[in-house]
């Protein structure tokens, strides 16, 4: 029923937040601008303040941010230091005084801690000077440190009783083995005791065997002597009850050597139970030799016990003592440095120096009245200052309850009128505000359970659930019928988020979305929620509208990566013509480029628009060079074909006209090598042998015509006729089917080589 719903009211106002105007956008980037500059200014300060209490408790106090005073708070070291800060950020922003309340307990407590150790410390310090070891001290003392959080300890003080502990414990050790030496030795006697007595026995009842019977004198007959009945003959113990009393003598033998007092106790009784039951039965004297040195070593053990539990009530009424003497003292006004009490660790002591002497009276330790009444004054002096204590908290708490119920009678005062009402916003504003100030109020007072009377929780809780459920009860219902229409919106608003994954082109998508923040908003400002349910419709219905935008961004972002990528591509296809080196690439290599970029640019992709007209132009360059590249190397690659054909066919005339000289064939073989149906008739003609003279003048000149009618050549003006002759004659027997057969032009080529 008391719920936090009330404190503020910013689930209204994140709705309000989203859907703000431009000149809220703008205020909020002032806003920011401001909190940024404050912390570009003031993280300074906080660094430069580190080790100076007073100046980061000023800082708590004058920074604008409460990321700023958080940080100074965390730069605390002090326990004051964190106390004020936790006493003066009370009243400021929660978030800064929770983190200031929390380092102030875990600082007070690392101090308790510590305290508290080296009082273990001073305590296992003086033990172990002590001869024998008092068993109930050491026991206290390890429950002490215990109780303690490691943790919070220096590791001083967790190496120097670590380094204590092993000390006691090897004195104990060496006390209990000494201890048990005694016994084994104790034992050992009455074993050997046992056993001679048991070998005397023997040896008188051998003798009294080796004896001859002695002669009956006869009887007088005058007179007649009375015989005495035999006596009984003695039953002895049978296998099954020898190994059952060697069991449990066996047993509680073990315990003692243990050291385990109480198993020892009880195995004992054991033997006692069993020893009554073979009551009558011949049991041997080493069987009772051993019952009795276990009795015998109980009865020194209880002695040493009682010893000690004497010696721990001395302790205890000295310490009692001592806790009486510091109070005195801290409450004597003329002295000049009293102790100071810390009043929850001085009432713990009280409370375990008296559980202390509980424990050890239960054990059976001797004690007298004079000694408890000592003990019990002693603690009532020590106690005063705690009773003091617990006179004013009882006093606050009083008043703190009479400060509860003014509030709830503020409260009951309040009108709450129609559950329906026809304005909401009006009706209920006068309620949620006095709701609001009370809840603020009460939890100002504190938390119920420590701060009013036990007595009167329960009927200050009823009373508060009755009041607060007199507002609440109409205002949930009011608030029900609201939170159903904020679930309607955000199932709208997560409705349109589906349409749209359905449908990304939908183009009223953002109107939508502004239409349902302007209905959030109004419905926000008629009745705020509670705060987690506005928390929670918010976070929902925030979440769906910005998945709608979100979708609208993605399909976006695609589309722009799409051409983004589109865009990369036809720059490196760019780039890749343009990167190639035109003088020293294979033609081939060039032309396969060629031919590449070429079928890719065809391909229809989609670019930024900007980008296409560039794009056109500078592939239409790398391609036009390229392309240009490829045809001047194909004209030079052919002129230099024709360069070495025209070097070999000179070669040839050469020899043929001068006959082999010495240099032709050097030269030959120097020149590059022809296509094959070049190189090959022009191999024949030189590996025949040579023959002067060339063709014959009509020959020549027929195959010249032949040449330059094949090669397309213009003709000179005397060779016209010539021509047109040849074409008549080639005419006429083609007419009169004399025709020669067409030759292949590559063979045609061939044999003008020839």
């Amino acid at each position: 029923m008391l719920t936090r719903f009330f404190k503020k009211r910013e689930g209204a106002a994140a709705p309000q937040a989203h859907a703000a105007a431009p000149s809220q956008a703008d205020a909020k980037a002032a806003r920011a601008k401001q909190a940024d500059d404050a912390r570009a200014e003031w993280l300074p300060r906080v660094q430069a303040a580190r080790g100076d209490d007073a100046a980061l408790l000023l800082i708590t106090q004058t920074a604008p941010l409460w990321e700023l005073k958080l940080a100074a708070v965390e730069a605390l070291d002090g326990e004051e230091s964190l106390k004020q800060a936790e006493r003066e950020l009370r009243t400021q922003d929660s978030r800064v005084h929770r983190v200031a309340k929390k380092r102030w307990a875990a600082a007070v407590a690392q101090r308790e801690a510590r305290t508290g150790a080296q009082g273990v410390i001073e305590d296992a310090t003086q033990l172990l000077a002590e001869t024998p070891l008092p068993a109930n001290r050491l026991v206290a003392i390890d429950r002490a440190w215990q109780a303690l959080d490691a943790s919070l300890l220096t590791p001083d003080q967790l190496a120097q009783f670590t380094a204590l502990r092993e000390q006691l414990n090897s004195v104990l050790r060496e006390e209990g083995e000494a201890q048990q030496r005694l016994l084994q030795e104790e034992q050992l006697r009455l074993a050997e005791q046992a056993r001679q007595a048991e070998a005397d026995e023997a040896a008188r009842l051998a003798a009294l065997a080796a004896e001859p019977p002695a002669a009956e004198p006869e009887p007088a007959p005058e007179a007649v002597a009375e015989v005495a009945p035999p006596p009984p003959p003695k039953i002895v113990l049978s296998p099954e009850q020898r190994a059952q009393l060697d069991s449990v003598l066996g047993l509680a033998e073990a315990a003692l050597a243990d050291g385990q007092l109480g198993d020892m106790q009880q195995r004992l009784q054991d033997v006692d139970n069993a020893f009554e039951a073979l009551k009558g039965i011949s049991i041997s004297d080493k069987l009772r030799a051993r019952h009795q040195a276990l009795h015998a070593e109980r009865a020194r053990l209880k002695g040493w016990q009682q010893w000690g539990g004497a010696r721990a009530l001395d302790s205890l009424v000295d310490e009692a003592e001592a806790l009486a003497r510091v109070t005195l003292a801290a409450a004597d006004p003329e002295a000049t440095k009293p102790p100071k009490l810390r009043l929850k660790p001085h009432a713990d002591s009280i409370q375990a120096l008296r559980a202390r002497w509980k424990e050890i009276d239960r054990l059976g330790a001797p004690s007298n009245q004079a000694l408890w009444h000592r003990f019990d004054a002693a603690l009532h002096t020590a106690y005063q200052p705690v009773a003091a204590q617990q006179a004013a908290l009882k006093a606050q708490r009083q008043e703190n309850l009479q400060a509860r119920e003014a509030l709830l009678a503020t409260l009951d005062a309040v009108p709450v009128g129609d559950t329906a009402p026809d304005n909401p916003a009006e009706h209920w504003k006068e309620p949620l505000r006095a709701l609001n100030q009370f809840q603020l109020a009460w939890r100002q007072l504190g938390p119920l359970e420590h701060t009013v009377p036990s007595a009167a929780k329960k009927a200050l809780l009823q009373r508060l659930n009755a009041s607060v459920e007199r507002i609440e009860a109409p205002l949930n219902e009011a608030r029900r019928v609201a939170q159903a229409e904020r679930e309607h919106l955000v199932a709208r608003a997560e409705a349109l988020v589906q349409e749209l994954a359905r449908n990304p082109a939908t183009r009223d998508a953002p109107q939508r979305v502004r239409e349902l923040q302007a209905e959030w908003q109004q419905h926000a400002r008629s009745l705020p929620l509670a705060r987690a349910v506005e928390g929670a419709l918010w976070a929902r219905f925030r979440a769906a509208t910005d998945a709608v935008f979100a979708q609208r961004e993605a399909a976006f972002s695609a589309r722009d990566a799409e051409l983004a990528a589109n865009l990369a591509e036809r720059e490196a296809l760019i780039a890749r013509l343009t990167a190639i080196d035109l003088d020293s690439t294979p033609v081939a290599e060039m032309q396969r480029a060629l031919g590449e970029a070429d079928r890719a640019w065809r391909q229809v992709v989609e670019v930024p628009r900007a980008a296409v007209k560039s794009l056109d132009t500078r592939f239409s360059q790398a391609r036009a060079a390229l392309a240009q590249a490829v045809a001047e190397s194909a004209q030079k690659r052919w002129q230099a074909q024709c360069d070495h054909l025209l070097a070999k066919l000179t070669l040839c005339e050469e020899r043929e006209a001068a006959g082999e000289a010495g240099d032709l064939a050097d030269r030959w073989a120097a020149l590059d090598a022809l296509p094959a149906a070049w190189e090959k008739p022009l191999a024949q003609r030189w590996s025949q042998a040579p023959t002067p003279g060339p063709l014959a003048a009509t020959a020549c000149d027929d195959l010249l015509l032949q040449l330059e009618a094949a090669l397309d050549l213009p003709a000179s003006g005397e060779s016209q006729a010539a021509r047109r002759d040849l074409k008549l004659r080639a005419l006429k027997d083609a007419l009169e089917g004399r025709a020669a057969q067409t030759q292949d032009p590559v063979a045609q080529r061939a044999q003008w080589f020839a």
